[in-house]
């Protein structure tokens, strides 16, 4: 399974923090925000990683190389306004070495939900019918996109009497088929939203509620409060 992870965004919420750096290299516990997922991605047994860069993303491949801890990375530039997540995602092809369901992740979080999982959804039938596999989390400081039937993604419930009306957030990580970006031209800007949505209303994605660690890294008020309370925990919560 191959993995792509999300970089190459501007940071402009984290100013000045990312006046000198890309945002995937703030530290947390010592540590480079895109460190802590890569080291969870050899963790988990996944070999290959690609990752779009754009704004300052000279500095990111100068930090990791095209090897680390085991993992074989790949790069994918971007021009300098970056063609946002989905446009980056089918102009960097992570699903050229396989053609099989490929893992992302967002730069900017922390997220304790276990990726040895993506290996087994995508080896496994879950999908077949299905384009995305979305990771959910309940968060009251965002009012959320999404509901869960059963481990049907859905973002209106008004034909799903009796289920929990609570919305959902999407925590940025998620699986997804090739399948699901063939329209995107490559090159062209697009964002996830503008097609994860329809796809969601055709009953093509399915997901699960993670209730353990979720912490959105995009700007300097909740990058000083994740910093505080992971390096007071000694980052033991991101293990």
């Amino acid at each position: 399974m191959n993995a792509m992870i999300l970089a190459a965004g501007r940071g402009k919420r984290l100013m000045p923090l990312t006046k000198h750096i890309p945002k995937p290299l703030v530290r947390i516990n010592g540590k480079p925000l895109l460190a802590h997922h890569l080291e969870k991605l050899h963790a988990a047994g996944i070999v290959d990683v690609f990752i779009n860069v754009s704004y300052l993303g000279h500095l990111i491949v100068e930090e990791f190389g095209c090897s680390y801890k085991g993992l074989k990375i790949s790069y994918s530039f971007e021009p300098s306004s970056p063609l946002e997540t989905a446009g980056g995602i089918a102009f960097a092809r992570p699903w050229t070495l396989s053609n099989q369901p490929f893992l992302v992740i967002n730069s900017d979080i922390l997220c304790d939900w276990p990726l040895s999982k993506a290996l087994k959804i995508s080896s496994s039938k879950v999908l077949d019918e299905k384009l995305a596999y979305l990771v959910l989390t309940r968060n009251q400081s965002y009012s959320g996109d999404f509901h869960l039937v059963g481990k049907t993604v859905v973002n209106k419930l008004n034909n799903y009497i009796g289920t929990n009306n609570y919305k959902l957030t999407f925590t940025g990580i998620g699986i997804y088929k090739p399948q699901f970006f063939q329209h995107i031209k490559r090159g062209t800007f697009g964002k996830l939203k503008d097609i994860l949505i329809p796809a969601v209303e055709n009953g093509l994605v399915i997901g699960e509620l993670h209730q353990g660690v979720w912490e959105d890294i995009g700007t300097t008020e909740r990058f000083d409060d994740a910093k505080s309370k992971y390096e007071r925990k000694g980052g033991k919560a991101l293990d």
